[in-house]
C-alpha cells in the first residue's frame, strides 16, 4: 500500500495557492471577463450575494456576470423593489432571451427570496451579513439561510470574502473547503481522502490545516479545473506534481 504524506501534499497546495494569488489577484476581470460586471461584484454587496446564489450548473465566468445583466434588465438592483416583484414578473425577466440562467424560474425566485430575507434580517443590506466581524462559522451559517446556498456555496462565499475582499472575521477555523467537483477530484487523486464523502473531506482539511481549512480550497479548485481533468489530466504540468501520488485509477465523483 502506498505511503502518502498528506501533510506534504497539503503544504504544497497551500503554497501554490499563495503563489497563485500573488501572481494573479487583481481587481479587474477577476470574477468575469466582463469588466463592468466584475466592477459591480467588487462594489455592490448585493451583486456579490446574487452571484453566490446563482453559481451552479454554468461556468463561473458566466454566472458572475448575471447580476450585471439583471441590473441592466431591471434598471436597478433595489432590494425592496425586487422583494415586492410578482413572481411572474421576475421570472419573465430571467426568461428574456438570452435567458439569464440555465434554470431561470428557480433562480429568479431565489433572488426574490434573498431580497425578502435581507429585509427581514439585515435591514435590506447584503453587507450586514458580514460587516460585524463575525465568527467564520457563524458567517457560513448566515449564508446557508438563503435559499439555494448549501455547504458548497456558503464555504465559497465565506472564503472569497475573507481571502479576496479582506472582510474581517474573528477566526478562520470555520472556513471549510467547498464540496466542489474539482476539489473532490483533487482530494481523491492526491490521496488526501480514500472516498468521495463530504464530511470526510471537510474533516481532513480541518485536520491538515486547522487554523484555516479553507486555504486548501482555491488551489484544489484551480488545479482541478486547469490540470487535474477527469480525462487526460496534465499531471506533468501540475504545480504539485512532485508530491502528488497520481492516483488516476480512483473512482471519480459524478459531474453533477
Amino acid at each position: 500500500m502506498m505511503n502518502i504524506d498528506k501533510q506534504k501534499i497539503a503544504k504544497a497546495l497551500i503554497e501554490f495557492g499563495e503563489k497563485f494569488g500573488k501572481l494573479n489577484f487583481k481587481k479587474e476581470k477577476y470574477f468575469t471577463p466582463n469588466l463592468e460586471a466584475d466592477k459591480l461584484i467588487w462594489n455592490n454587496p448585493l451583486a456579490y450575494l446574487f452571484a453566490v446564489i446563482l453559481d451552479q450548473s454554468m461556468k463561473a465566468e458566466k454566472v458572475w456576470e448575471i447580476p450585471y445583466l439583471l441590473k441592466q434588465r431591471l434598471r436597478h438592483l433595489d432590494v425592496r423593489k425586487i422583494a415586492n416583484m410578482p413572481d411572474e414578473e421576475i421570472i419573465a425577466i430571467f426568461n428574456q432571451k438570452p435567458k439569464l440562467h440555465r434554470f431561470p424560474k428557480t433562480m429568479a425566485l431565489r433572488i426574490k427570496k434573498a431580497c425578502q430575507l435581507l429585509l427581514e434580517k439585515y435591514d435590506g443590506k447584503a453587507e450586514n451579513i458580514w460587516n460585524d466581524n463575525p465568527r467564520s462559522d457563524d458567517l457560513h451559517r448566515r449564508f446557508e439561510e438563503f435559499d439555494g446556498i448549501g455547504q458548497k456555496k456558503a464555504s465559497m462565499a465565506t472564503n472569497i470574502l475573507v481571502r479576496d475582499f479582506g472582510i474581517e472575521v474573528k477566526d478562520k477555523k470555520g472556513i471549510d473547503i467547498s464540496y466542489d467537483i474539482h476539489i473532490r477530484r483533487v482530494f481523491l487523486r492526491t490521496g488526501l481522502v480514500d472516498k468521495d464523502d463530504m464530511n470526510l473531506m471537510i474533516k481532513t482539511a480541518r485536520k491538515l490545516n486547522p487554523e484555516y481549512p479553507g486555504a486548501l480550497d482555491n488551489p484544489c479548485w484551480i488545479i482541478g479545473r486547469e490540470y487535474c481533468h477527469p480525462k487526460n489530466p496534465k499531471c506533468d504540468k501540475c504545480p504539485i506534481s512532485k508530491v502528488c501520488p497520481r492516483l488516476l485509477n480512483v473512482k471519480l465523483p459524478e459531474t453533477v
